[in-house]
């Protein structure tokens, strides 16, 4: 199972490690843009994949982090529905964090997107921790369950949870402050929805998979539309696909199961004997300061 260190998390607003007037520094890294958001200007750094954040000028900096999403449960036969993939955590969804970085090179770490499974005795993988150094990282999503009758059957446990299979509960979360836990099967031919950033995956319901937990709208942070990151995949089904929550895709009937699309973004799960579950989104990681 990945590592989900916390390694030095810094809770939104907190002042133990910031020295007193401090202002905002100046760092390069990843791809810059000028945002303006609530008439304050800031430069945004938006890191998609892996790279270093340079700190030329010590100081304060907002930052906001994407784990990756969870692979989703692949079909069983009968058919029987997997449970769809946990969404990446996000944080911070309720308010901005902001931390203190002294002036140094910091590796940047965006968690990679769970795989979905690949037969009907495999679990979903659990998507990859995003990461700034050792000073703050987050988890990635959970995978969904698969299989009937074994422990594979059981999602794994992610920021957000991966959705349960064959009358299974869905996993809970590790990090409760940035994901909820996946949603429940109440029967074989249905799995749960995977947990988003933002809510609770659902449950299955008959023939009718659980629906993909919302995503958190993180355009607040980074100014523009609205965008949802961290949302869970629907679960699989034989009559009715898990319906997508917000910034999620659905769950199916059949077929290689729907690969997360938006950030963090957990698979959808499907039905069909061996058939894949769809693999997880990839997270990011933002960083600005004010200019």
């Amino acid at each position: 199972m990945p590592n989900r260190r916390e390694l030095g998390y810094v809770s939104a607003g907190s002042t133990s490690t910031i020295p007193a007037t401090t202002g905002y520094g100046v760092a390069t890294g990843g791809t810059s843009s000028s945002i303006t958001v609530s008439s304050v200007n800031y430069t945004l750094l938006s890191f998609t994949s892996d790279s270093n954040l340079v700190v030329s000028t010590a100081g304060l900096f907002d930052v906001l982090l994407v784990g990756g999403g969870g692979g989703a449960g692949g079909g069983n036969n009968v058919p029987e529905g997997g449970g769809g993939g946990g969404g990446g955590g996000v944080l911070d969804i309720t308010s901005t964090t902001t931390i203190y970085l002294p002036a140094a090179t910091y590796a940047v770490d965006v968690g990679a997107g769970g795989a979905g499974s690949v037969s009907n005795s495999v679990r979903g993988s659990n998507g990859l921790e995003s990461s700034i150094g050792s000073i703050i990282s987050v988890c990635g999503g959970g995978g969904g369950a698969t299989a009937r009758n074994q422990p594979e059957a059981t999602p794994f446990a992610g920021s957000s949870g991966g959705g349960g299979a064959f009358s299974t509960t869905g996993a809970i979360t590790v990090q409760p402050s940035v994901g909820f836990a996946g949603g429940n099967s109440t029967v074989a031919n249905a799995g749960g929805g995977g947990g988003g950033a933002a809510g609770a995956g659902g449950n299955s319901a008959g023939t009718t998979g659980g629906t993909g937990g919302n995503g958190a709208d993180i355009s607040g942070f980074i100014s523009g539309a609205t965008y949802y990151a961290g949302a869970g995949g629907g679960g699989g089904a034989s009559g009715t696909g898990g319906a997508a929550g917000n910034g999620g895709v659905a769950g199916k009937i059949s077929g290689t199961g729907n690969n997360g699309v938006n950030y963090g973004a957990g698979g959808g799960s499907t039905t069909g004997v061996g058939t894949a579950g769809g693999s997880g989104a990839a997270g990011v990681v933002y960083v600005r300061f004010k200019v």
